[in-house]
């Protein structure tokens, strides 16, 4: 127990130095990998595991500690060899990411501009002519909505249970990066023209619509990007 309370387990210089191939082995892995970090993490345990346990059938078999895991790293593969097969599995989980924070995101907007802006504005909303160019932004948000719904979900499908079936590669993570940086294009352009044109916020002061627009919109569409870069620079 250190003086600030916190647990530790002491090590042995011998304990550490069996395990100085595989340690190595998995610092080198972590190096070069770029990805979700719990993802990255998982991968990286499972990888340790593997080879503690081929370590220990070596040693079972007769060798010593060092050459056990000499021999285990050996047959586990060298890292250029290994590492594009990790890399490609942490760029299709971070389009799944990206699919989920959009798809999360549209929720929000969803609920934001149908329910809580009225609350917001402290009244009730004014209705929108029919023909207007409010109600034309209106249907079209709507429908680019329903499309980018539908995508993200064929993402979440293709990136996942497909993945099993298909051989997905950089183009398909870039794909993913350039879909979500177009929706966030929507999200702006759609939400800026209702706001502008919706009778409801004409009424309603700066500050009103301000606020709202930062919380409900911009900062969605910042974590969106952010998201989809992530996915742009794996590819």
């Amino acid at each position: 127990m250190t003086e600030g309370g916190d647990l530790y387990v002491s090590v042995s210089p011998a304990y550490v130095a069996e395990r100085r191939h595989i340690e190595a082995y998995v610092a080198e892995l972590r190096a070069v990998l770029r990805g979700p970090r719990r993802v990255k993490s998982d991968m990286l345990a499972e990888a340790r595991d593997s080879l503690i346990d081929a370590a220990e059938a070596y040693q079972r078999s007769g060798l010593d500690r060092p050459d056990a895991e000499h021999r285990a790293v050996a047959e586990f593969g060298e890292i250029a060899e290994i590492a594009p097969g990790y890399q490609a599995e942490l760029g299709l989980a971070q389009s799944r990411r990206t699919a989920f924070v959009v798809l999360a995101m549209l929720l929000v907007q969803a609920v934001f501009w149908d329910n809580l802006l009225p609350l917001v504005f402290s009244r009730q909303p004014l209705p929108i002519e029919p023909g207007s160019p409010a109600a034309t932004v209106d249907v079209a948000v709507e429908w680019s909505g329903t499309a980018c719904v539908v995508a993200m979900l064929a993402v979440l499908v293709v990136g996942g249970v497909g993945s099993r079936y298909l051989r997905l590669g950089n183009r398909f993570v870039r794909a993913t990066g350039i879909l979500g940086l177009i929706i966030c294009g929507t999200l702006v352009v759609g939400g800026g023209l209702i706001t502008v044109l919706s009778p409801t916020t004409a009424q309603a002061s700066t500050f009103e619509v301000a606020l709202p627009l930062l919380v409900f919109l911009a900062l969605p569409v910042a974590w969106i990007v952010r998201s989809s870069r992530r996915c742009l620079v794996l590819a």
